[in-house]
């Protein structure tokens, strides 16, 4: 008999039905049948066919729907993930220039041509999926586009590591949206943090032995660099030769980070690594338990060595700690860990998943506030997606379903 297989198949079961219905809130109410997904959709689920339609969103729905497809085998959702990769191709990427804009309009034509790594790493990340998922290599193509495009542009090639802003012809620029002062740095953990998923996914479904190293330069750099060894928090702003000037705990971050360093030595193959950094992801885990409400069981935002600060709970953060502990229950095999995803699912039951009259309506953005606030306005905008919820869902129904 499997350990805790009861409480397993009840999380297994949960996030399997929970996935189905995030899929079907975008199907229904998100997806344009003219191209592309609606930049905007309320509350209500009344679509603003006008909206700016960004990057982030349109490549994070590529992603959730190639995955969703690759877990569920719903044809449906490799149709919508089809879609999302053609609107991205015919609109986002740019011809001229290579990278991708930031967002267009509704009509498609850009509105901000910023390159901005961060966010062209996720269509590296859902064109590896979507063809990990259908062998789709034309989405292996694009995705390996836009690497070459971040390699040849966005590297330091001096430090390592990848700068934030770049104009559209990629003259670097010192602002950006990860760093909230030019001064605090150059380079960024939460870009790093995505592009050491999407180069992972890439390396899946492309063998070139440069995507491989590049994986390992990663490797390196999150637990080399970024890692402050001191309080085990990840350094949210580093300067080009990889200096610190802040002192802020990212609790969904660092969690999401954990776990996501635990994929990337997996899949690297490097058995020495694995080993070593098993517990460098634990450790990061559990120091991300100071940053847990003891009233609701939600993660807070941020934080530092005196504890949170910033008392904001938003949806993210909830389903990354929930694969975060899950991720170190299964290095560990402690039941605490399993307790702790255990109780950020029943947290998200309560406060995030929004159900009326029994009816799933998606998930609301801020779980500390009421449902109708004004920041649980929009169903998905320009940074909501499905991306965090879906993914917390699939990585449940695939690791216990290996478990069991």
């Amino acid at each position: 008999m499997v350990k805790n297989e009861k409480a397993l198949r009840e999380m297994y079961d949960w996030a399997k039905k929970e996935l189905i219905d995030i899929m079907e809130v975008y199907i229904r109410h998100a997806y344009d049948p003219d191209g592309g997904f609606y930049g905007a959709v309320s509350r209500e689920f009344v679509a603003n066919k006008d909206a700016d339609r960004g990057l982030v969103l349109n490549a994070r729905i590529l992603w959730t729907f190639a995955g969703a497809y690759r877990v569920l085998r719903d044809p449906r959702y490799l149709e919508m993930a089809n879609h999302a990769k053609a609107y991205i191709q015919k609109y986002f990427i740019d011809p001229q220039y290579g990278g991708a804009y930031w967002t267009v309009h509704a009509d498609g034509s850009p509105s901000n041509e910023t390159k901005y790594p961060y966010g062209i790493s996720f269509i590296i990340y859902g064109g590896a999926e979507l063809a990990r998922a259908s062998g789709d290599r034309d989405a292996a193509a694009m995705a390996r586009k836009m690497y070459d495009d971040l390699e040849e542009h966005a590297l330091d090639k001096v430090n390592g590591g990848y700068y934030e802003t770049f104009t559209r012809d990629w003259k670097r620029r010192s602002d950006s949206f990860n760093i909230k002062d030019p001064s605090l740095g150059s380079k960024a953990l939460n870009t790093h943090l995505h592009l050491i998923e999407s180069y992972t996914n890439l390396m899946r479904v492309d063998d070139d032995p440069k995507v491989h190293s590049k994986v390992g330069s990663l490797i390196d750099i999150m637990t080399n660099k970024l890692l402050d060894i001191e309080h085990y928090h990840y350094k949210p702003y580093m300067t080009d030769d990889w200096g610190a000037t802040d002192t802020l705990f990212s609790y969904g971050h660092d969690i999401e980070g954990a776990w996501l360093l635990t994929e990337a030595l997996e899949a690297y193959g490097d058995e020495a690594l694995i080993e070593k950094h098993k517990e460098t992801s634990v450790r990061i885990t559990a120091a991300c338990e100071a940053g847990l409400d003891p009233v609701t069981g939600g993660l807070f935002y941020e934080g530092n060595e005196s504890g949170p600060f910033e008392r904001m709970m938003s949806w993210w953060p909830q389903a990354e700690a929930t694969v975060g502990f899950f991720n170190a229950y299964q290095l560990t095999g402690d039941d605490r860990f399993l307790k702790l995803a255990q109780d950020m699912l029943e947290h998200i039951k309560k406060y995030y998943s929004d159900r009326e009259g029994g009816v799933f309506r998606e998930w609301l953005s801020r779980g500390d506030i009421g449902a109708h606030d004004k920041p649980n306005d929009l169903r998905l905008h320009i940074w909501k997606t499905p991306y965090h919820n879906g993914r917390m869902c699939m990585e449940l129904i695939e690791r216990i379903g290996k478990m069991l």
